[in-house]
């Protein structure tokens, strides 16, 4: 089952289930403007959910950063929205914002658990959030963060379980879109070794 699947697959389940903290009746209750289906000045992020299907008009997206980069994060965040609740959902918080003058809301659920790296699964009805994220182009952390110790002639497209997911959901789509020039700042910025470097140079050739 692919991703997408998963999303709708989700909500086709009992009305216990929830995405980032909120089951469907409280999403359904909180994004209630009709989607804008305009041209965004940047295309939309390629695993941006929309949820209209479901009766949300808002879009689902989940990605993995930097535990360096969560504050930057947070500040775009607080630069459009206000903080208007939080609660608690798998012991960790679920904060929801607003931005009233032109009815945009957010959904964000952040973990630390995962992958050595920050996760952060967002619900939000505003293209403009989606679009600065893909203009702030947060780094995936490499494999060699997200699993220490493993063995980069291992690494490849036919991965699978934890590191299939990651490969799938956050690294191959990332890497893929960097030029080479990015390629060789993001090694500096990672420290990759020789062998790192020449097993993701294989990448696209598979």
């Amino acid at each position: 089952m692919n991703f997408f699947s998963r999303i709708a697959a989700l909500f086709d389940r009992a009305p216990k289930e929830q995405i980032a903290g909120y089951s469907l009746s409280e999403l359904q209750s909180i994004f209630t403007k009709p989607l804008p289906h305009t041209t965004p000045a940047l295309p939309l992020p390629l695993r941006a959910v929309s949820l209209e299907d479901t009766g949300v008009p808002a879009y689902y997206w989940t990605l993995l950063i930097d535990g360096s980069d969560r504050d930057s994060f947070q500040a775009l965040i607080e630069s459009s929205f206000t903080l208007v609740h939080e609660r608690s959902f798998n012991e960790l918080p679920v904060r929801q914002y607003e931005n009233a003058q032109n009815n945009q809301r957010l959904i964000c659920f952040i973990s630390s658990r995962e992958f050595n790296a920050v996760t952060v699964r967002l619900v939000t009805n505003s293209t403009d959030f989606l679009e600065a994220i893909q203009h702030q182009r947060f780094a995936v952390p490499p494999p060699w963060i997200a699993f220490e110790g493993y063995n980069p002639a291992w690494w490849g497209t036919q991965l699978q379980g934890a590191q299939g997911y990651y490969n799938d959901q956050y690294f191959l789509p990332f890497f893929t879109g960097l030029s080479e020039a990015e390629k060789r700042a993001y090694y500096a910025r990672y420290t990759a070794t020789q062998e790192w470097a020449a097993s993701l140079a294989l990448i696209g050739d598979e």
